[in-house]
């Protein structure tokens, strides 16, 4: 109504209802208009009186009015004791609230005297009238702005204020090994302890029957190993670690900074959770500015945003505490500095269990704690703490604070544990409720109230939300746990399509922005700074890196003076610090040189089923991640979802990836997970999975899988698989991204960006090696098809000047011990090639995978050979298909091209319903690491080894050739009409694949293509329809489209990076839709299998087919 404070709870305009909802938001009503009526919450109901006493004990309960509201409001009190609103703010007390009441009217606080510069309450220093709903229920806001003074607690310091306010049941079911609170109390006295599960009827927030966990989380600061030494490099440890434990591993973690991890819970779906969260994290001047809070935001749970949403947006409660430990201030002239001593007390005498009295000491300058008010006693003691509300202080805080600090305080219950003299009490905690009603695998939570500083020391979280009826066990021992990144869960429940009972978990929570994991840059334009230098560019308040900080391992990141520190866990295993060790790249990942990465590592038997809830927990950018030799559905519960084994992901993005240990091979060995961005992977972001074929005494079989060795499969290849051959050879080959350009360009700040690499590395096949090796031929990366079901068996002869050669494939099933083409782990042998030597490497294209497209990687020398050029791709179509070549008809069924019309044979009957198709192959590579990031001033251009294909037509360049901005895409070169980059060419209606690989990426990219959309997912019913998609290093994505549109329209379409920086460097080119009478590429038609051209074909037949395809 805009009638504030009398019918609107806001000064705001009001807010105008939907008109088909016009008329059904009813007036509040006050407390004492209540008093009398009989209130239904969706069946349970409760009648209010005025002058009866509560009684909780009746069938329909009778509440006093007082009552009602008390238990609906947090504790009344004046904040610190004090009368005046300037003392109530300096107090910064948030355990009461200054409510008021008027015969059986409830008032609100008073409103603020203050005039601030943008905020005049109409009504100050008054108290109006508190609103309630028709159902009783309090009307939202009840609380107005009072700037600078904190927001009280809720009333049980939190949980479900608003949808679970009464907590008088007595809860036979509490978990008493961690619950704090009495939970046990009489009928009709007000527990100290969560409500009981559907207490409040339908209104409840967890519902009658509710699973239970409890957890009691501290923030603690404490040393974090992130990465152990190797060789003569150093462990890197974070002396000021910030993260979350739970009571019981506290100790622990503190005595042993290898056992200081970002926390991960769990929970079951139907569980209702109850955490209470305190803090260890003292004043201070160089992170928290000596106002230290912490808090709690999750993701995805259902709870009450009142009071467990941790935000603490609007008129929320508070959900942050301060330091439970902190009992002195800094001062200055002769007062605190930032915020004052939190309320905290020290037990004088023991207490043992049942008493209800104690005596304690308050931090000195501490405001003294409120009757009415709840605090816990033995804060600090794992699972050994009671809260409990006060019912009388002496002497008593309102006629001013006692002369030496000391009360003694009597609680409306007795105590739960015995105490010993000097343990905290305190009114620093929080109380979150949350409720799982849904399997959303991993949830996200973190700090929302220093998160700037308190991410990059490990300041987030995670549950994990398993099937019903889950129990969590350690891998090794088998016994129960409640914490930790890896868990084997036992159960019986569905957790992915066609995957249910028990699962290995490994909880990978990527991360950047971590100061102790950053490495310095050494080359890029312009050149680096001095290490002093440029560490110093780089640091903040909340960045600290170390003076000792190591060089990044791949030389050629571009841009900035510094990576942003990367990991997984908060743990690295650091490639430059390996490369101290042994100087032979091809080891890079071998733990019999350097031993078993920091990283956490996942270990199964052949044929478990496993689980990746991954997460990106902090803080700045996007990453890839890519498992080896195993496939998984991004949309794990959908059988149509397409199957990978790298995606891309973002800040607080999160999936659950459900594979088979051993992947579709069901072969043994080690297998790596990594990071597919360049700075990433060189920090430390990757890991091992380690798949045993035999028994081990430190691993527990998995429930279901008892029998493992009945999985293992000793041949690669089905018998009867189709094999493809080829014999593939590593050259060196300069390279020229654009013939009528410069080799480099200066875009700005001396940076230049790159389009010609003298020192380049590539893929070709044996037999057009001297072509490729041709100064005026400028190659295409290697581009190899094979079919859905084909055995693929490739020599690869090493003919480079110096250094190792490798072939590993994404999406495709390989023997790891053979031809995974990484030295990994404890994998026994060499799976590079030496100079002037060769090796066979067998890959299986699984008809799961489906038509999919592998990336073929070096890692020979992972850290110059990709980024070089070694890089290329192996693309898989349906079953029994040929090749050929679009312009001349030959079959390149064997060949290397980046295009080709993909010839179906229909019969097979999976692909009866499929049409011809053109095929592409588009290699995307950048290695900018500063572009789009927070470095000032503000970088516009990107710079380095940039390009499509080895290839990249810049702006900068046809703006000097006479283009300008408004036909920068038109033929406005006179050189040539088409750019540098590769031009894709169909006719209108032509089904079209666009394959597009992250060949070699330090950030994440963004393909669109003009005027078409393809399927997400391209086999998926009601799929998204998008015409931009993500991708990154190492990934692949694919888009099959209908050329020209949905209106088959002929024309010239661009494709390009969508981020603008990317299309300015080069990353651009031409979709050429051509008319169906154009004869620059031969039609697609009804060209079958026997039709297609071969290089053995008489010229009879090839003038046949050619006829043929015309009809």
């Amino acid at each position: 109504t805009g009638n504030y404070p009398f019918e609107s709870t806001d000064i705001m305009r009001p807010l105008k209802e939907l008109p088909d909802r016009a008329g059904r938001i009813p007036k509040g009503q006050t407390s004492d208009q209540l008093v009398g009526k009989t209130m239904d919450w969706f069946g349970k109901k409760f009648k209010i009186v005025d002058k009866e006493n509560s009684d909780w004990t009746k069938e329909v309960p009778v509440v006093n009015i007082k009552d009602w509201v008390k238990y609906m409001l947090p504790p009344k009190g004046q904040p610190g004791h004090y009368d005046d609103p300037i003392k109530q703010i300096k107090a910064y007390d948030g355990s009461v609230w200054d409510y008021g009441w008027k015969g059986n009217r409830v008032l609100s606080e008073r409103e603020t005297v203050v005039k601030w510069p943008k905020f005049k309450t109409p009504h100050p220093g008054k108290r109006h009238s508190l609103q309630f709903d028709q159902k009783g229920k309090l009307a939202w806001p009840h609380m107005t702005p009072h700037f600078g003074k904190r927001v009280p607690f809720a009333r049980h310091h939190g949980g479900a204020p608003w949808l679970e306010p009464f907590h008088i049941q007595p809860d036979a079911d509490i978990i008493t090994a961690t619950e704090s609170g009495s939970g046990r109390s009489g009928p009709n006295v007000e527990s100290s302890a969560p409500a009981k599960p559907g207490e409040q009827g339908r209104w409840s927030l967890c519902p009658a029957g509710a699973g239970r966990k409890q957890y009691n989380l501290h923030f603690i600061n404490t040393p974090i190993e992130l990465s152990a030494g190797i060789g003569n490099v150093p462990p890197v440890i974070d002396k000021y670690g910030l993260i979350y434990v739970i009571d019981e591993d506290m100790a622990e973690v503190k005595a042993d900074p290898k056992k200081a991890l970002p926390l991960v819970i769990r929970a079951n779906v139907y569980d209702c959770v109850d955490l209470l969260l305190s803090s260890e994290w003292d004043d201070d001047d160089f992170t928290n500015f000596q106002m230290s809070k912490i808090n709690i935001h999750p993701h995805f749970f259902q709870f009450d945003n009142q009071a467990s949403d941790g935000v603490i947006s609007g008129f929320s409660y508070d959900q942050s505490m301060r330091s439970y430990r902190q009992f002195t201030k800094k001062m200055k002239d002769g007062h605190h500095v930032g915020m004052p001593v939190p309320m905290n007390a020290k037990l004088l005498k023991a207490t043992k269990p049942g008493d209800d009295t104690v005596e304690i000491q308050m931090a000195e300058h501490s405001p003294t704690y409120h009757v009415g008010a709840d605090i816990i006693v033995g804060i600090e003691v794992p699972n050994g703490k009671d809260a409990r509300w006060i019912k009388s202080i002496l002497p008593d805080p309102n006629k001013g604070p006692s002369k030496d600090g000391k009360y003694t305080i009597k609680f409306s219950e007795g105590m739960t544990h015995a105490h010993a003299a000097g343990q905290i009490v305190t009114t620093e905690y929080v109380r979150y409720r949350w409720w799982v009603d849904a399997d959303v695998g991993l949830v996200f939570w973190h700090d929302h109230a220093f998160g700037a500083t308190t991410w990059p020391h490990g300041g987030i979280g995670s549950t994990i939300v398993e099937p019903w009826g889950s129990t969590y066990h350690d891998p090794t021992t088998g016994e129960e746990i409640r914490s930790g990144p890896v868990a084997d869960i036992h159960g019986t429940e569905p957790f992915a399509y066609g995957r249910n009972g028990s699962f290995r978990e490994l909880v990978a929570q990527l991360h950047d922005t971590v100061p102790h994991t950053a490495q310095l840059v050494t080359a890029g334009n312009p050149p680096g700074l001095s290490r002093e230098n440029a560490i110093a560019a780089g640091q903040s308040i909340s960045f600290q890196m170390p003076s000792d900080m190591l060089e990044v391992a791949f030389p050629h990141l571009n841009g900035g003076t510094h990576t942003t520190g990367g990991g997984f866990n908060f743990r690295a295993a650091s490639l430059a610090a390996r490369l101290q060790n042994n100087k032979d790249a091809s080891q890079l990942f071998s733990s019999k040189i350097h031993g078993d990465p920091s990283t956490p590592m996942l270990r199964a038997y052949v044929g478990d089923n496993i689980v990746f809830r991954l997460l990106h927990g902090m803080m700045n950018e996007t990453h890839t991640f890519v498992v080896s030799g195993h496939g998984y559905r991004p949309e794990r519960y959908d059988p149509d979802s397409r199957v990978t084994n790298t995606i891309h992901i973002g800040i607080a993005e999160r999936y659950d990836l459900a594979t088979t240990a051993g992947g579709y091979q069901g072969m043994a060995g080690d297998y790596i997970f990594y990071d597919g961005r360049t700075s990433k992977l060189a920090e430390g972001e990757w890991g091992i999975i380690r798949v045993h074929d035999e028994l081990q005494k430190d691993l527990k079989l998995l429930p279901g899988n008892e029998d493992f060795k009945r999985n293992i499969k000793k041949t690669l290849c089905p018998q009867g698989a189709p094999v493809k051959s080829f014999s593939v050879v590593a050259i060196d080959k300069a390279l020229k991204f654009n013939p009528n350009t410069e080799d480099e360009i200066e875009v700005d700040f001396e940076r230049k960006l790159l389009l010609a690499n003298a020192s380049a590395k590539i893929f070709a096949l044996e037999g057009e090696v001297k072509q490729a090796a041709s100064e005026d031929r400028m190659p295409h990366p290697l581009t190899l098809r094979a079919n859905i079901g084909d055995c693929i068996k490739i020599k690869l002869t090493n003919r480079l000047k110096a250094g190792n050669a490798s072939l590993h494939a994404n999406n495709l099933a390989f023997d790891p011990l053979k031809s995974q083409g990484i030295n990994v782990g404890n994998n026994p042998g060499d799976q590079t090639v030496a100079p002037g030597k060769s090796k066979d490497y067998e890959f299986y294209a699984h008809p799961d995978y489906k038509i999919n497209g592998a990336l073929l990687w070096d890692f020979g020398n992972l850290t110059t050979n990709v980024r070089d050029g070694m890089f290329g791709g192996i693309i898989i179509g349906p079953r029994g298909s040929v090749y050929r070549d679009p312009e001349t008809g030959k079959d390149i069924s064997f060949g290397n091209s980046w295009k080709a019309d993909v010839i179906i044979d229909k019969s097979y009957p999976e692909n009866a319903r499929m049409e011809n198709y053109r095929d592409f192959a588009l290699y995307f590579q950048d290695e900018d690491n500063i572009l789009g990031t927070s470095f000032m001033p503000y970088l516009q251009n990107v710079a380095g080894l940039t390009g499509i294909n080895y290839r990249l037509e810049p702006w900068v360049y046809r703006e000097d050739e006479g283009c300008e901005l408004g036909n920068m895409f038109t033929a406005c070169v006179a050189a040539d009409a088409d750019p540098a980059t590769p031009t894709l060419k169909a006719h209108a209606g032509d089904n079209v694949m666009i394959n597009i690989f992250g060949a070699h990426n330090e950030q994440n990219q963004m393909f669109n293509l003009d005027g078409h959309q393809w399927r997400r997912h391209m086999n998926q019913k009601g799929s998204d329809m998008i015409d931009v998609e993500e991708f990154g290093g190492g990934e692949y994505i694919q888009a099959f489209i209908n050329a020209g549109g949905t209106y088959k329209n002929p024309g010239t379409y661009l494709y390009l990076n969508a981020r603008t920086p990317y299309q300015q460097a080069g990353q651009w080119g031409y979709f050429k839709v051509l008319p169906s009478g154009d004869r620059s590429i031969l039609p697609l038609g009804k060209a079958t299998i026997k039709g297609v051209k071969t290089a053995s074909q008489p010229q009879g037949i090839e003038k046949s087919v050619s006829k043929a395809g015309d009809d």
